[in-house]
C-alpha cells in the first residue's frame, strides 16, 4: 500500500467528522476533529523535521573484485540535532545483480551509527552504486521525508580468476624461450647456483659470501633469461558460444583467459590480448600490473557477441605475432578454417596453444553449434596435432587449474 492508500482511510475518517459535527452541532464531534486535525499537522511536522540533523555516507572498500569474492561498504549515519531519530530507512540503488542490503536504524541524540554491508559478487561486470537513500516518517505513516546524499561509486567486477600453479607457457621454437637445463656463466637476472672457482672465470662472478662460508672461491651460475611473450586470442564469436548465465561456456573461457594472462604476468612476461567481441578489442604485449588491470578491465565487460569468425580474426592478428611470442587461442569454435593461418607461425618462431571449450558440454539447446556433436571437435583437434600445435580440451564443469597442469598432458 502505497502513501496515498495509507491515507485514504484518515482523509475519509476526517471528513466523516467534519460533515457529521457540522451537521449536528455536538460538542464531541468538534472536538474530535480538532483533535485529528493536531494529529494530522504533527505527524507532517514530525516528518518534515525527521531528517534535521542528519548526516549520512558510505564507502565501498573493494570497488576493484573479483567474482566470488565479497564486496564491503562501510555506513555511517550521524545525528547532529538534540533528539533521537527512532526510524531511519537507509538504502542504496544499484545494478549489481544483488543489491547491497539495506537496513532501518534509530540514532540517539548527538550521536553515531556505523556498520559494514556486505554482498556477494557472483557476476563480472561494470556496475554502479547510487547514492545514499536515508528515509524517515511520522509514526502513523501518513507523511515521510528523504534525503539523497553522496555520489554513486563504481564497481568493477573482475573474471573469476583460476590458480594455475603448474602452468607453463609453451616455449616459442627458439633458444631462450624455455628454462635450461644446463647453466651457463653469461649475466642474467637468474643466478641459478654456484660451482668451485675455475681458472679463466671472471672476477665479478665470484660471490664473495658463499666463498667465505665455503672456505673457497665460489662463482655464480645463471638460468638463460627467458623472453617469450603471451598474446592472448579470445574468441567472442556469438555462434562459438552456448549457454547463459554463470554456466555458460563464455564465462569459462573469459576466466581461463584471464586466469592465464595473469598466471604468465606473475613470470615477468608480456601478454597482449585479443577479444574478438561486438567491437574488436586489442591490447599490445606488456607487463607488470599495470597491463594486469586493464585485462581484467576489459575482460570483466566483454561479451559473446562478435560477428566475426576466428579464422578472419587469427588471419587479422597474424602481424602483430612477433618472433619468440606464443600464441594462445580460446575458442569454443569447431570450425577447421581458423587452423591453416597458424601453419605459418613456426617458421617465424612462433609458437601456439589452443584452449578449446566443448560446447556439447554445456546446456544449450538453443544454439545450432552446440549440436555439432564431437566429430568436429575431434577434426579441429587432429588439424591442431598435424600442424603440430599443443592443445587442451575444457568441458562443462572441468577444474581449469587440474586441466591446464603440466607440458605432459597438453597433446602436441
Amino acid at each position: 500500500m502505497g502513501q496515498i492508500g495509507r491515507r485514504l482511510p484518515v482523509i475519509f475518517i476526517a471528513t466523516v467528522l467534519v460533515v457529521a459535527a457540522f451537521s449536528t452541532g455536538i460538542s464531541v464531534l468538534f472536538f474530535l476533529v480538532y483533535l485529528a486535525g493536531a494529529l494530522i499537522i504533527g505527524s507532517w511536522w514530525y516528518a518534515r523535521r525527521g531528517l534535521g540533523g542528519v548526516r549520512a555516507g558510505y564507502h565501498v572498500l573493494n570497488p576493484r573484485a573479483q567474482v566470488g569474492e565479497v564486496l564491503h561498504a562501510v555506513y555511517r549515519i550521524d545525528n547532529d540535532a538534540g533528539w533521537s531519530k527512532p526510524w531511519l530507512e537507509v538504502t542504496n540503488d544499484s545494478t549489481l545483480p544483488i543489491g547491497l542490503p539495506g537496513r532501518v536504524i534509530g540514532v540517539r541524540a548527538e550521536s553515531s551509527r556505523q556498520w559494514l554491508s556486505k554482498v556477494s559478487l557472483t557476476r563480472r561486470g561494470t556496475y554502479r552504486i547510487g547514492p545514499v537513500k536515508v528515509r524517515t516518517g511520522d509514526p502513523f505513516g501518513l507523511f515521510t521525508s528523504e534525503m539523497v546524499v553522496g555520489r554513486p561509486t563504481t564497481v568493477v567486477v573482475f573474471p573469476k580468476l583460476f590458480e594455475l600453479p603448474h602452468w607453463r607457457l609453451p616455449p616459442a621454437p627458439i633458444e631462450g624461450t624455455s628454462s635450461a637445463r644446463r647453466r651457463r656463466e653469461t649475466a642474467s637476472p637468474l643466478a641459478a647456483t654456484i660451482r668451485p672457482y675455475a681458472p679463466g672465470d671472471a672476477i665479478n662472478r665470484i660471490h664473495w659470501l658463499s666463498s667465505v662460508r665455503h672456505g673457497e672461491l665460489q662463482v655464480k651460475e645463471f638460468d638463460p633469461e627467458q623472453a617469450a611473450d603471451l598474446w592472448m586470442l579470445l574468441d567472442l564469436e556469438r555462434a562459438a558460444h552456448v549457454g547463459t548465465g554463470d554456466g555458460s561456456s563464455v564465462e569459462l573461457a573469459v576466466s581461463v583467459a584471464a586466469s592465464i594472462a595473469v598466471r604468465t604476468l606473475a613470470d615477468n612476461r608480456s601478454v597482449g590480448l585479443t577479444a574478438s567481441a561486438r567491437r574488436a578489442q586489442v591490447l599490445t604485449p606488456d607487463r607488470g600490473s599495470r597491463v594486469e588491470q586493464k585485462i581484467l578491465h576489459l575482460l570483466a565487460n566483454v561479451q559473446a557477441d562478435g560477428l566475426q569468425p576466428l579464422a578472419e580474426v587469427v588471419a587479422a592478428s597474424l602481424p602483430q605475432f612477433r618472433r619468440g611470442m606464443t600464441v594462445c587461442i580460446v575458442t569454443g569454435s569447431t570450425r577447421r578454417e581458423w587452423v591453416r593461418p597458424l601453419s605459418s607461425l613456426a617458421r617465424r618462431g612462433v609458437g601456439a596453444i589452443a584452449v578449446l571449450v566443448d560446447l556439447d558440454s554445456f546446456a544449450a539447446a538453443d544454439s545450432p553449434t552446440a549440436s555439432s556433436g564431437p566429430r568436429e571437435l575431434n577434426a579441429v583437434r587432429h588439424a591442431l596435432s598435424e600442424y603440430g600445435f599443443a592443445h587442451v580440451v575444457l568441458r562443462a564443469g572441468d577444474d581449469p587449474a587440474r586441466v591446464l597442469v603440466t607440458r605432459e598432458r597438453v597433446r602436441a
